[in-house]
């Protein structure tokens, strides 16, 4: 049995369905990414599966505990931070942490916590939240987000603010976390960085789920894309036309997929006297699939 699991799950807002017979499942250890645009259902589903919002139908349970509106009894093992951290501008990054463990019964130690998520510092443990950064502050939601050592922790842009440095502490932190069985679900815009985490993929548009699968079986059907600056990038376009592959024309550089091999669109190109300037390949980019992966599904609409 997966440790969350979202079975057929609707939640209307007067005619618009925000959540479309919603079905995906989280097992523990895994990292999963919601992955989808802005208003797509995201925040919608995170906050049904952490009790913060009513659903018509369908079912959601956590840890073999049904989560409703309702019930919040499966929620003790869950962490999330949904949006922006509630976050008290005159309590200091301490304070916060027991604050929001007081009605736990084993919370994280609290000064081990603050090291992982870098609020430990001297002054971030004697300032009040009111002049912290906005890095800092998603950096103690994160903390709070950890202070019931939950089984599964909720993140919504969890790298809004960040630095560098900061995400990749945070991908560390998540993926030792994880190493260790406690599951994420994430959804960012970052996909760049996403990719570098998860484990599976949740694809959902206009509250639908689209895809659900590995990261690795999500990439596996992306084709390679050559990006080409020839000596007639018109020529060039119309063979790779001619020979049903896909071909376009953007800032002046000519991008080519669906061919079998690099080498097979160099021989075409060699055969019409066409000389290549400039070559680049691309594959495996999180991104493009996803942005061909919705114009798909909205043409389909």
């Amino acid at each position: 049995m997966a440790l969350l699991e979202v079975k057929n799950v609707n939640k209307k807002y007067g005619n618009r369905a925000a959540m479309d017979d919603v079905s995906f499942n989280v097992e523990a250890g895994h990292i999963v990414g919601l992955i989808g645009p802005n208003g797509a259902g995201k925040s919608t589903t995170m906050r049904a599966i952490t009790g913060l919002m009513s659903y018509s139908s369908g079912q959601i349970t956590f840890d073999g505990q049904p989560v409703t509106f309702n019930n919040h009894s499966a929620l003790d093992k869950i962490g999330n931070l949904i949006e922006y951290p509630a976050i008290y501008p005159n309590l200091t990054a301490l304070e916060h942490l027991k604050l929001y463990a007081m009605d736990t019964k084993n919370p994280a130690d609290f000064k081990e916590l603050m090291h992982k998520t870098q609020i430990d510092g001297d002054n971030f443990g004697k300032r009040k939240a009111k002049n912290f950064s906005l890095g800092i502050k998603q950096r103690l939601g994160i903390a709070i987000a950890l202070i019931r050592n939950p089984k599964l922790v909720i993140l919504d842009e969890p790298m809004n603010g960040l630095d560098p440095q900061s995400v990749h502490d945070l991908r560390e932190l998540i993926r030792s976390l994880a190493e260790e069985g406690v599951a994420f679900l994430i959804s960012s815009h970052l996909l760049d960085e996403l990719q570098k985490l998860v484990d599976d993929v949740v694809i959902i548009n206009h509250g639908k789920i689209i895809q659900t699968a590995t990261i690795e079986t999500f990439f596996i059907h992306d084709q390679a894309r050559w990006t080409f600056d020839t000596s007639d990038n018109e020529l060039a376009l119309q063979i790779a036309q001619d020979k049903n592959w896909q071909a376009t024309i953007d800032n002046s550089q000519l991008q080519i997929s669906g061919a079998e091999n690099l080498q097979q669109v160099i021989t075409a190109l060699n055969a019409a006297n066409i000389q290549i300037q400039s070559l680049n390949t691309a594959t495996g980019n999180l991104e493009k699939s996803l942005l061909d992966m919705l114009a798909a599904d909205n043409q389909g609409e």
